[in-house]
């Protein structure tokens, strides 16, 4: 559980967690994203909410605006724009 995370108590969220396996042009996020039980503990409070829909909204204009889908687009361009972004990445 949450207790059980070691560490300073941040942690990275992969893109990967919000890409559906079989569904193109979808993007999950919140509670919605894939992530192990012990996970869940954490990233379905506000602030973790809050940074994957903003991710997953960058990453929606990013494949929009480059004529792609979701899972195609570049992460360090996805990072690159959440930074302008003021989005707190580490």
């Amino acid at each position: 559980m949450a207790a059980d995370i070691e560490g300073e108590g941040a942690y990275d969220i992969p893109y990967r967690c919000l890409i559906p396996q079989s569904v193109d042009n979808l993007l999950a996020a919140g509670r919605c994203i894939s992530t192990t039980h012990e996970a869940l503990a954490t990233t379905r409070l506000t602030p973790s909410c809050m940074a994957t829909g903003q991710a997953a909204g960058t990453a929606a204009a990013i494949a929009f605006h480059g004529k792609t889908i979701p899972r195609s687009i570049h992460v360090a361009k996805l990072q690159e724009q959440l930074r302008l972004a003021d989005a707190v990445l580490e």
